[in-house]
């Protein structure tokens, strides 16, 4: 099983890196004139940024851009689904940023590593 983004853009499993980050809280925290310390006020749980790191590759440079064209319309800041080769699901996902490095060519194909950083939000 390849790894899948909305169904619509798949990902080679041999170069498929995925870090997942730890969910992250928000505190405000306030102190008054007068008082030790301070108070700190939970504000809930923010999300967690999941990183996707790997090579496109395609049989061509067109065709890699194409794939590249592909991935920068989905940062139009809608909720996406990743499906990892090992089953695992990653639901309400913001892309934050896309980026790819130069094109390598390479026998019967073009490729150039990449890197997509995703927000998870908490529902």
């Amino acid at each position: 099983m390849k790894a899948v983004l909305d169904e619509q853009i798949s990902f080679d499993r041999m170069s498929f890196e995925l870090e997942v980050k730890s969910p992250q809280r928000s505190i405000i925290q306030r102190s008054a004139t007068g008082l030790d310390g301070q108070v700190g006020i939970e504000m809930g749980l923010r999300g967690r940024k999941i990183v996707q790191k790997g090579q496109l590759r395609a049989a061509s440079q067109n065709e890699l851009q194409q794939q590249i064209d592909a991935i920068d319309e989905l940062i139009d800041g809608s909720l996406h689904v990743l499906k990892c080769p090992d089953g695992r699901v990653f639901e309400n996902l913001i892309i934050e940023s896309f980026q790819t490095d130069h094109y390598v060519s390479g026998g019967a194909h073009i490729s150039c590593p990449y890197s997509i950083t995703y927000v998870q939000q908490v529902y």
